[in-house]
């Protein structure tokens, strides 16, 4: 029987080699059951990523990793502030190493968010090609199981999700089982469907191809309403990006040079280098907006 890969979730900026601090980090699960009382969103989304470690291992892991980081912080700003002759180093030390910890906590408690979504990115971004392989060997008269076999390479994330369900099947589990606990687990809301329908169409007996021909049509149409309404967006951003990067700045400076002229007010190179910088940074933000919106299509 073949076991179900698990993935490798690693905590995010971990200062001791994972493996050695799991043993420090038993310490620790007292706190980490406590927290994930209060976010219980760690421990599904864990769940999603299919997690070698548990969310209290995690979580463990985390606060360990948190408390490094307030020694090592407290430490190096204590060091410096008292060198210089900073007035106040340890409490000026203790306040900026819990303000670090924290960060260091918050973003440990975020990161399977994070790649959850990153995951979802690049599972929709090779479902529609998948989808439209498994529909392929289908329709030719190759079965449901083996077409899974054949899609569970090539196709990034999608073919790694697809690779669990054949090894899952080969350890005994039902088909539409392994479909099934493959949808619950899967972040991704177009793959989770697309599996629940496969399921249904392997526990009605039904014939697959075209069950499979609607959920291509089906990604397909999706993905141009996402596409068009990124155009849509686009547009707005276009106009937002004129007046903030190019008419705003412009008037800006004939104004300062018409009350320059009435009043003794000198414009110096500094401002000129200020609001080149303020634009530069404006136009990275915008950059990063847009990028952040396309829709991720594989039409």
């Amino acid at each position: 029987m073949g076991a179900k890969k698990k993935s490798n979730v690693s905590v995010p900026l971990l200062l001791v080699p994972q493996r050695q601090a799991m043993v420090p980090a038993h310490y620790f699960y007292g706190i980490a059951s406590h927290v994930l009382r209060n976010l219980k969103f760690v421990e599904k989304e864990l769940h999603k990523l299919d997690s070698e470690i548990t969310a209290r291992e995690y979580v463990g892991l985390s606060v360990l990793n948190s408390l490094l980081y307030f020694i090592l912080t407290e430490v190096l700003v204590y060091m410096v502030l008292y060198k210089i002759n900073f007035a106040n180093p340890l409490l000026w030390g203790l306040i900026a190493a819990l303000t670090v910890s924290m960060a260091v906590f918050f973003f440990c408690m975020v990161y399977p968010k994070w790649l959850g979504n990153k995951k979802v990115a690049q599972m929709d971004r090779d479902l529609l090609f998948a989808a439209r392989h498994l529909r392929i060997q289908t329709t030719a008269g190759v079965p449901l199981f083996e077409a899974l076999v054949s899609a569970s390479h090539g196709y990034g994330a999608v073919s790694d999700e697809l690779d669990k369900i054949v090894t899952s099947v080969q350890g005994g589990i039902n088909l539409a089982d392994a479909l099934e606990d493959s949808a619950m687990r899967n972040p991704s809301y177009y793959y989770s469907r697309i599996l629940w329908q496969m399921s249904n169409a392997v526990k009605a007996g039904t014939d697959i191809g075209p069950v499979l021909a609607d959920i291509v049509e089906f990604l397909s149409e999706e993905q141009r309403i996402e596409m068009r309404n990124y155009g849509a967006q686009l547009n707005t951003l276009a106009i937002m990006y004129l007046m903030a990067c190019i008419i705003v700045p412009t008037i800006s400076l004939i104004f300062m040079m018409v009350i320059s002229s009435f009043v003794e007010v000198p414009i110096t190179d500094t401002i000129f280098v200020f609001i080149l910088g303020v634009l530069i940074f404006v136009q990275y933000m915008f950059i990063g907006l847009i990028e952040s919106r396309r829709p991720v299509v594989a039409i």
